[in-house]
């Protein structure tokens, strides 16, 4: 049964009222639950503030708590896409760079199943791949750079095809691939193994669509991990059951992929935002260790990725 429609008057009475939520300026949060919504902004975010038994918000919880948590959320969002973008198109430039250099700029080279490690278990995956670079090719393109190519040169070559792809798509055509293209990438990134990198390209994928979609970001936590690494080992991670409790679904391992696919100065700039948003904008220290950080999480400006 779905919950009655209830106005911000309605929503801010019921927050005070029944959830002991305190409210100083009613007007504001009106205004603030009209820009955010009451689910992204209260259902997001209230169970940090609430006691696990009565449902309650905790002595002294203000509205305010929770819209600085909100905002801070949305800080850290912007900061961890905007990198794994560049994180992203970094990649995708060294894979169609490595490919052409292989194979040729020819574009039926990346449209042959001649060029991917087809099984029984992925054929079908490795032609819906193949179907969605020739969908491209064949139909109509949204993209300006695809048409041009199309019309003027007859062939559109990875370097461009590669560009459309979401990261998804990037990271089951690295997995499909035969292994040179994808060696060659590694070598690239501190010369990791194939599969650090499909479990880093695994992991940012459902870390930029949690950023994209505008998820709760704070303490998400992905289905699969990344590989243990050289930075786990240098932080001193501690270990459970010989599994180390940080910096593998949380979002700290998403600090630890982009330490291994942006380079030095990509980096740094990355750790100087992030480390200013914490500094000045994080509402609650505890919130690091929900986050996945380890207390000595800012030495990795200063660790090589390599062992």
């Amino acid at each position: 049964m779905s919950k009655p429609f209830k106005t911000y008057d309605d929503l801010i009475l019921f927050l005070q009222d029944e959830k002991g939520l305190i409210i100083h300026d009613p007007t504001h949060a009106k205004h603030i639950l009209s820009k955010t919504s009451y689910f992204s902004l209260i259902s997001g975010y209230k169970d940090f503030f609430k006691h696990p038994t009565t449902g309650k918000y905790k002595d002294g919880t203000t509205f305010e708590d929770i819209y600085a948590l909100y905002k801070f959320d949305n800080d850290l969002r912007c900061i961890f896409l905007k990198y794994m973008l560049i994180a992203e198109h970094s990649v995708k430039s060294s894979l169609a760079y490595h490919f052409t250099a292989l194979y040729g700029e020819d574009q039926q080279e990346y449209l042959s199943f001649s060029r991917y490690m087809v099984t029984k278990s992925n054929q079908r995956d490795v032609q819906r791949l193949i179907s969605i670079l020739s969908y491209h090719i064949t139909h109509k393109s949204d993209y300006s750079h695809i048409t041009h190519y199309k019309k003027y040169h007859k062939n559109v070559p990875l370097w461009i095809m590669i560009q459309i792809l979401t990261l998804g798509q990037l990271s089951h055509m690295f997995d499909f691939l035969k292994a040179s293209a994808p060696i060659q990438v590694c070598r690239d990134y501190h010369n990791i193994s194939r599969k650090d990198m499909h479990s880093f390209l695994s992991v940012m994928t459902k870390h930029r669509n949690a950023c994209a979609h505008g998820d709760r970001f704070f303490n998400y936590l992905t289905k699969d991990c990344i590989t243990d690494t050289a930075i786990h080992d240098k932080l001193h991670i501690p270990r459970v059951n010989g599994r180390f409790q940080n910096g593998k679904s949380d979002i700290f391992s998403e600090v630890i992929i982009l330490k291994y696919l942006l380079d030095k100065e990509d980096f740094q700039d990355f750790y100087y935002e992030l480390n200013h948003c914490i500094k000045k904008k994080c509402p609650d220290p505890r919130l690091l260790s929900l986050m996945g950080f380890p207390q000595n999480w800012t030495s990795i400006i200063r660790l090589r990725p390599l062992p």
